[in-house]
Protein backbone atom coordinates (compact mmCIF):
# COMPACT_ATOMS: atom_id res chain seq x y z
CA UNK A 1 0.00 0.00 0.00
CA UNK A 2 1.17 3.51 -0.82
CA UNK A 3 2.53 5.29 2.27
CA UNK A 4 1.14 8.75 3.08
CA UNK A 5 2.41 11.51 5.36
CA UNK A 6 -0.50 13.78 6.25
CA UNK A 7 -0.18 16.99 8.28
CA UNK A 8 -2.68 17.61 11.05
CA UNK A 9 -4.73 20.79 10.75
CA UNK A 10 -4.53 21.03 14.55
CA UNK A 11 -0.94 22.28 14.18
CA UNK A 12 -1.62 24.86 11.46
CA UNK A 13 -1.56 28.58 12.19
CA UNK A 14 -5.18 29.40 11.43
CA UNK A 15 -4.35 33.07 10.83
CA UNK A 16 -2.12 31.98 7.93
CA UNK A 17 -4.16 29.07 6.67
CA UNK A 18 -3.95 29.70 2.93
CA UNK A 19 -0.23 30.39 3.10
CA UNK A 20 0.36 27.11 4.90
CA UNK A 21 -1.86 25.17 2.51
CA UNK A 22 0.17 26.59 -0.37
CA UNK A 23 3.32 25.44 1.41
CA UNK A 24 1.92 21.95 1.78
CA UNK A 25 1.08 21.81 -1.91
CA UNK A 26 4.64 22.78 -2.81
CA UNK A 27 5.86 19.92 -0.63
CA UNK A 28 3.65 17.50 -2.57
CA UNK A 29 1.24 16.86 0.31
CA UNK A 30 -2.09 15.51 -0.94
CA UNK A 31 -3.92 14.66 2.29
CA UNK A 32 -4.79 16.65 5.43
CA UNK A 33 -5.85 15.22 8.79
CA UNK A 34 -8.84 16.98 10.38
CA UNK A 35 -9.40 16.55 14.14
CA UNK A 36 -12.78 17.10 15.76
CA UNK A 37 -13.09 17.25 19.57
CA UNK A 38 -16.15 17.89 21.73
CA UNK A 39 -14.65 18.72 25.18
CA UNK A 40 -16.41 15.61 26.53
CA UNK A 41 -14.68 12.53 25.20
CA UNK A 42 -11.43 14.52 25.41
CA UNK A 43 -10.83 17.71 27.46
CA UNK A 44 -10.41 19.97 24.46
CA UNK A 45 -12.31 21.34 21.50
CA UNK A 46 -11.34 21.52 17.85
CA UNK A 47 -12.82 22.08 14.50
CA UNK A 48 -16.34 22.07 13.26
CA UNK A 49 -16.93 22.11 9.51
CA UNK A 50 -15.45 25.59 8.97
CA UNK A 51 -12.28 24.54 7.09
CA UNK A 52 -13.60 21.68 4.98
CA UNK A 53 -14.55 23.72 1.92
CA UNK A 54 -11.20 25.52 1.85
CA UNK A 55 -9.28 22.25 2.02
CA UNK A 56 -11.37 20.79 -0.79
CA UNK A 57 -10.99 23.94 -2.92
CA UNK A 58 -7.22 23.59 -2.52
CA UNK A 59 -7.36 20.03 -3.82
CA UNK A 60 -6.63 18.10 -0.62
CA UNK A 61 -8.10 14.79 0.42
CA UNK A 62 -9.36 15.01 4.00
CA UNK A 63 -9.28 12.36 6.72
CA UNK A 64 -11.55 13.26 9.62
CA UNK A 65 -10.91 11.91 13.13
CA UNK A 66 -13.80 12.34 15.57
CA UNK A 67 -12.78 12.39 19.25
CA UNK A 68 -16.35 12.74 20.51
CA UNK A 69 -18.87 11.00 22.75
CA UNK A 70 -21.69 10.94 20.19
CA UNK A 71 -20.09 10.36 16.78
CA UNK A 72 -23.33 10.01 14.83
CA UNK A 73 -24.39 13.61 15.56
CA UNK A 74 -21.03 14.91 14.33
CA UNK A 75 -20.71 12.63 11.31
CA UNK A 76 -24.13 13.69 10.06
CA UNK A 77 -22.92 17.32 10.04
CA UNK A 78 -19.79 16.48 8.06
CA UNK A 79 -20.72 13.70 5.68
CA UNK A 80 -22.02 15.81 2.78
CA UNK A 81 -18.89 17.96 2.46
CA UNK A 82 -16.75 17.31 -0.58
CA UNK A 83 -13.18 16.12 -0.29
CA UNK A 84 -13.59 13.80 2.69
CA UNK A 85 -11.74 10.57 1.90
CA UNK A 86 -12.00 8.78 5.24
CA UNK A 87 -13.72 9.10 8.60
CA UNK A 88 -12.67 7.46 11.85
CA UNK A 89 -14.36 7.82 15.21
CA UNK A 90 -13.56 6.47 18.65
CA UNK A 91 -15.33 3.21 19.30
CA UNK A 92 -14.92 3.34 23.08
CA UNK A 93 -18.07 5.44 23.85
CA UNK A 94 -20.50 3.39 21.71
CA UNK A 95 -21.47 -0.24 21.19
CA UNK A 96 -20.67 -2.55 18.29
CA UNK A 97 -24.09 -2.27 16.66
CA UNK A 98 -23.92 1.53 16.46
CA UNK A 99 -20.34 1.34 15.19
CA UNK A 100 -21.32 -0.96 12.32
CA UNK A 101 -24.41 1.14 11.57
CA UNK A 102 -22.13 4.18 11.27
CA UNK A 103 -19.82 2.27 8.93
CA UNK A 104 -22.77 1.65 6.61
CA UNK A 105 -23.90 5.28 6.81
CA UNK A 106 -20.41 6.60 6.00
CA UNK A 107 -19.83 4.16 3.14
CA UNK A 108 -23.17 5.08 1.59
CA UNK A 109 -21.54 8.47 0.95
CA UNK A 110 -18.50 6.85 -0.74
CA UNK A 111 -16.22 7.60 2.21
CA UNK A 112 -13.91 5.09 3.91
CA UNK A 113 -15.04 4.18 7.44
CA UNK A 114 -13.07 3.06 10.45
CA UNK A 115 -12.48 3.37 14.17
CA UNK A 116 -9.88 5.05 16.35
CA UNK A 117 -8.64 3.59 19.62
CA UNK A 118 -6.75 5.06 22.56
CA UNK A 119 -3.29 3.62 23.35
CA UNK A 120 -4.54 1.76 26.43
CA UNK A 121 -7.76 0.39 24.94
CA UNK A 122 -8.13 -3.42 24.89
CA UNK A 123 -7.70 -4.19 21.19
CA UNK A 124 -9.09 -7.73 21.46
CA UNK A 125 -12.57 -6.31 22.16
CA UNK A 126 -12.66 -4.80 18.68
CA UNK A 127 -11.48 -7.64 16.45
CA UNK A 128 -14.91 -8.22 14.91
CA UNK A 129 -15.25 -4.51 14.18
CA UNK A 130 -11.73 -4.32 12.72
CA UNK A 131 -12.59 -7.20 10.43
CA UNK A 132 -15.15 -4.86 8.85
CA UNK A 133 -13.18 -1.58 9.04
CA UNK A 134 -11.60 0.21 6.10
CA UNK A 135 -9.03 1.76 8.42
CA UNK A 136 -7.90 2.07 12.02
CA UNK A 137 -6.52 5.24 13.59
CA UNK A 138 -3.87 4.05 16.03
CA UNK A 139 -3.21 6.70 18.65
CA UNK A 140 0.46 7.16 19.52
CA UNK A 141 -0.52 9.55 22.32
CA UNK A 142 -3.59 10.11 24.48
CA UNK A 143 -6.14 11.89 22.25
CA UNK A 144 -6.98 15.53 22.81
CA UNK A 145 -3.79 17.55 22.52
CA UNK A 146 -1.03 18.00 19.95
CA UNK A 147 2.69 17.97 20.64
CA UNK A 148 2.72 14.97 22.99
CA UNK A 149 5.56 12.46 23.21
CA UNK A 150 5.10 9.13 21.44
CA UNK A 151 4.01 6.34 23.81
CA UNK A 152 6.17 3.17 23.49
CA UNK A 153 3.11 0.92 23.95
CA UNK A 154 2.09 2.06 20.47
CA UNK A 155 4.69 -0.23 18.88
CA UNK A 156 3.04 -3.27 20.46
CA UNK A 157 -0.38 -1.98 19.42
CA UNK A 158 0.76 -1.53 15.83
CA UNK A 159 2.06 -5.08 15.77
CA UNK A 160 -1.32 -6.35 17.01
CA UNK A 161 -3.17 -4.37 14.35
CA UNK A 162 -0.87 -5.83 11.71
CA UNK A 163 -1.69 -9.33 12.94
CA UNK A 164 -5.39 -8.52 12.60
CA UNK A 165 -4.77 -7.08 9.14
CA UNK A 166 -2.83 -10.13 7.98
CA UNK A 167 -5.26 -12.67 9.44
CA UNK A 168 -8.68 -11.02 9.17
CA UNK A 169 -8.71 -7.93 6.93
CA UNK A 170 -5.93 -7.49 4.34
CA UNK A 171 -7.46 -4.22 3.09
CA UNK A 172 -7.24 -2.53 6.50
CA UNK A 173 -5.40 0.82 6.36
CA UNK A 174 -3.34 1.45 9.50
CA UNK A 175 -3.08 5.16 10.30
CA UNK A 176 -0.65 6.24 13.02
CA UNK A 177 -1.65 9.47 14.76
CA UNK A 178 0.43 11.19 17.44
CA UNK A 179 4.04 11.69 18.46
CA UNK A 180 5.46 11.19 14.97
CA UNK A 181 9.05 12.39 14.47
CA UNK A 182 12.13 11.17 12.59
CA UNK A 183 12.82 8.30 15.01
CA UNK A 184 9.16 7.23 15.22
CA UNK A 185 8.89 7.20 11.43
CA UNK A 186 11.94 4.96 11.27
CA UNK A 187 10.57 2.60 13.94
CA UNK A 188 7.03 2.35 12.57
CA UNK A 189 7.34 2.74 8.80
CA UNK A 190 6.85 -1.00 8.22
CA UNK A 191 3.92 -1.12 10.67
CA UNK A 192 1.64 1.65 9.34
CA UNK A 193 0.33 2.98 6.04
CA UNK A 194 -0.65 6.58 6.80
CA UNK A 195 1.26 8.79 9.22
CA UNK A 196 -0.34 11.86 10.80
CA UNK A 197 2.21 14.58 11.51
CA UNK A 198 1.25 17.59 13.59
CA UNK A 199 3.87 19.61 15.42
CA UNK A 200 6.72 17.62 13.86
CA UNK A 201 6.00 18.83 10.33
CA UNK A 202 4.20 22.11 10.85
CA UNK A 203 6.53 23.51 13.53
CA UNK A 204 9.77 22.08 12.23
CA UNK A 205 12.50 24.71 12.55
CA UNK A 206 14.46 23.53 9.54
CA UNK A 207 13.49 23.00 5.93
CA UNK A 208 10.25 20.97 5.84
CA UNK A 209 11.42 19.42 2.58
CA UNK A 210 13.99 17.52 4.66
CA UNK A 211 11.14 15.66 6.39
CA UNK A 212 9.49 14.81 3.07
CA UNK A 213 12.79 13.60 1.63
CA UNK A 214 13.48 11.48 4.71
CA UNK A 215 10.02 9.92 4.52
CA UNK A 216 10.63 8.95 0.89
CA UNK A 217 13.88 7.15 1.78
CA UNK A 218 12.26 4.85 4.34
CA UNK A 219 11.61 1.21 3.50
Amino acid sequence: MYKILEPSLLSFSLANMQEQLDEMKKLGIKQIHYDVMDDKFVPNTAFGTEWLNLLHENGFNITVHFMVEKPREWIEKFISFKGIKAITFHAEPIDEKETLDLFRFIRNHNVLAGIALKPDTNISKYQDILRQSDLITVMGVQPGFGGQKFMPITIDNLKKFNEIKNELNPRLIIQLDGGVNFEVLKQTYHLADWFVSGSFLMKYSGNKQDIINYFKTLK
